[in-house]
């Protein structure tokens, strides 16, 4: 049976084709292009692309053309394009090859649970090498930048894998062993993984070695300021008890920790009372210093400070943490001055430098975020563009940095978060905490949102940030089972949304929560169109809010007119979780608009990405169906069948709420030809 085109992106890159190795190009940047390519897996223009592998005094196009022509050899075949290239822009088609870490990505995005224990141990078997290996393209610093990032995705996938093994060979050490070292060089400060390997050691009879392990990683811990009750917890099993009662040498910590009752074990405080909440809420500033103009001209140097006022409006109308204004920030100005005196000095966190470069018809802006407290640069990023219109340019390029740097404030903040110790918890940690489960996105996950929300609404129950992230949690919670009850959950999203916005109207988050629970709730479609331009008035960068008004547009009898904005929410976010739903709503758009060839595109892309993706099936089968193609229509609509039975009557007036019986029609026309029975 043919294997038919396949991709290996963990370890070496190699290309196969019905499992004979294929040549690839020697250029190490060449490679690096098709390695891009394939994994985001997105149409770019030329200049994008050249930005990212060369460099402006060379033939950036030129080098483009040539990598493009040795792709085509490798990839294209006889009766198949898959370089696919035109005057303006590049993309893959590998909608039909095998991506070893997409298929694992989607692997683990569809759930484990029912996952046999050979496939996740061949799964892992697969994570021989790192990500790329020898792809590395130091002087290229966009690429290397989002080649850690996507090293860091793939460890994450592996991650999660071993952590499903460790659980299933939970009665068998020796078997977990291997998957608790794996966790434990991933994130050497998971106190559960530590647990595990430490348990494991015991369990196989080298004590000594689990002794020291623990001795070793609680000092680490400690010298870090981070709480270790979980891992106190798992050393005061019966088993570790026994360790300590027959080995005089060792230290007074754990015998305190084993006659500790479970509360001082755990080490929860009480918190604090809410008259104490507003000097608890310490929110880290962002401060966006002047960007260097490099050009050495005068009259130029209004570009330079145009993007640098774009980027502090921008950062701004996020909202979630403080932006120093413009002028605190522009005094420093040409002075030459450590980054950790000037966060200390403007009461930052975080600083964001950069530099503007022009040559010609070109601008090159390089920009980066600094962790003021330690001076490492956190993020860096450059952007090559042609110069047009100036002002649209300035307008492109900040909201670009901005959309980059607003997830990796978050980042740290998190992590900075997580590794507090309990008792001293605020209200914006435990709101950052909470964000960090919604993004997980599982039951479990999204129920511990919910109770630390609630935690922190007990300090600050006036916080409108506190209550939209409530909404954004019940939100999220209701898409895992929405066809159940959409409405009933529809309204406690919109309960907790309408305190956000009381509390504080300009809360963006909260005003795109109350327009899509508004639809949802009361079919109100004037309503939540009002809310959810509000909420993009508030923060123009908003991918949520981008996407929630492209789906009330889809509904509202203007699916034309969610298309930019769906569009946008995509660029803005283009992650595989937010994707698949986004590139489901344009093929709902285009399917609407009549452009039933789109409508087909967009839902197999929609697809690929998540294969369980049961709303993409439903508008496949649909324009399927409307094209006449009944065949592939019907094949479409047993995957739906599949996954929860024949859909009937009151799944789509629940689900689908149409404005208009001429959308509802088109819909379930389509999905009638590809075997719907009402």
């Amino acid at each position: 049976m043919s294997r038919g085109l396949e991709l290996q992106c963990l370890g070496r890159l190699e290309l196969r084709r019905d499992g004979e190795v294929l040549p690839l190009p020697r250029s190490r940047k060449t490679r690096a292009l098709l390695g891009y390519l394939a994994l985001t897996d997105r149409r770019y223009s030329r200049d994008r692309l050249v930005s990212l592998f060369w460099s402006v005094p060379d033939d950036p196009r030129g080098a483009l053309r040539w990598s493009l022509s040795k792709l085509r050899v490798a990839l294209d075949e006889p009766d198949r394009r898959r370089v696919l290239a035109d005057r303006d822009t590049v993309a893959l088609d590998l909608s039909d090859a095998d991506v070893d870490v997409i298929r694992l990505r989607d692997l683990v995005d569809a759930g484990l649970g029912d996952v046999k224990t050979e496939t996740l141990l061949a799964a892992v078997e697969a994570f021989e090498g790192e990500l790329f290996a020898g792809l590395d393209l130091p002087d290229s610093h966009e690429f290397q930048f989002w080649l850690v990032s996507a090293r860091e995705s793939a460890a994450g996938i592996r991650a999660k894998l071993d952590r499903e093994l460790l659980r299933r060979f939970a009665d068998d050490p020796a078997c977990g062993l291997p998957h608790a070292r794996a966790l434990v060089d991933f994130d050497p400060y998971d106190q559960e993984a530590q647990g595990a390997l430490i348990s494991a050691l015991w369990r196989m009879g080298e004590t000594a070695r689990a002794e020291a392990q623990y001795r070793q990683i609680l000092r680490e811990l400690e010298q870090e300021g981070i709480d270790a009750a979980a891992l106190r917890n798992a050393w005061n099993d019966r088993n570790a008890r026994r360790i300590i009662a027959a080995s005089p040498a060792a230290s007074d910590a754990p015998e305190a920790a084993s006659r500790a009752g479970p509360a001082e074990v755990v080490g929860v405080a009480e918190p604090p009372a809410a008259e104490e909440a507003a000097s608890i809420l310490r929110r880290p500033a962002v401060a966006v210093l002047p960007f260097d103009d490099m050009s050495g001209d005068p009259d130029k140097a209004y570009f330079a400070d145009g993007i640098t006022e774009e980027i502090i409006t921008a950062l701004s109308q996020w909202r979630w943490f403080p932006v120093i204004a413009r002028t605190s920030t522009f005094a420093y100005r040409g002075r030459n001055l450590p980054v950790e005196d000037v966060g200390r000095q403007l009461g930052a966190r975080y600083v964001v430098q950069g530099s503007v470069r022009r040559a010609g018809a070109r601008v090159r802006v390089v920009a980066q975020l600094i962790d003021a407290e330690s001076g490492l640069s956190i993020w860096g990023q450059r952007y090559d563009r042609e110069i047009s219109d100036i002002f649209e340019l300035q307008d492109d390029i900040a909201t670009q940095i901005v959309v980059e740097i607003e997830p990796e404030v978050a980042r740290a903040e998190r992590k900075r978060a997580e590794r507090r110790k309990p008792e001293s918890l605020d209200v914006w940690d435990l709101n950052l905490r909470a964000l960090a489960s919604i993004d997980r996105g599982g039951p479990r996950d999204l129920q511990r949102a919910l109770e630390t929300l609630d935690r922190s609404l007990e300090i600050e129950p006036h916080s409108s940030y506190t209550h939209a992230l409530r909404a954004y949690a019940l939100y999220n919670r209701s898409l895992i089972n929405w066809t159940d009850d959409p409405v009933s959950a529809a309204g406690r999203v919109m309960d907790a949304a309408r305190q956000a916005v009381e509390l504080d109207d300009k809360n963006w988050l909260g005003h795109a929560l109350l327009g899509i629970s508004t639809m949802w709730r009361l079919r109100d479609y004037d309503g939540a169109s009002a809310a959810e331009e509000r909420a993009l008035a508030l923060n123009p960068t908003a991918p949520l809010a981008h996407q929630f008004l492209g789906c009330v547009r889809n509904f509202d009898g203007r699916p034309a007119e969610a298309l930019p904005h769906l569009a946008s929410s995509l660029k803005l976010n283009p992650g595989p979780s937010s994707a698949t739903l986004l590139l489901a709503d344009m093929s709902l758009s285009h399917l609407l608009v009549g452009d039933l060839d789109q409508s087909v595109t967009y839902a197999r892309r929609a697809i690929s990405r998540y294969w369980g993706n049961t709303r993409a099936w439903e508008r496949l089968a649909a324009a399927l169906g409307l094209q006449g193609r009944t065949a592939e229509a019907a094949e479409a609509f047993q995957q739906i069948v599949g996954r929860g039975g024949m859909p009937g009557p009151e799944y789509f007036t629940t689900t689908y709420p149409f404005r208009t019986d001429e959308h509802r029609d088109r819909l379930l026309g389509g999905l009638s030809e590809a075997g719907l029975t009402l």
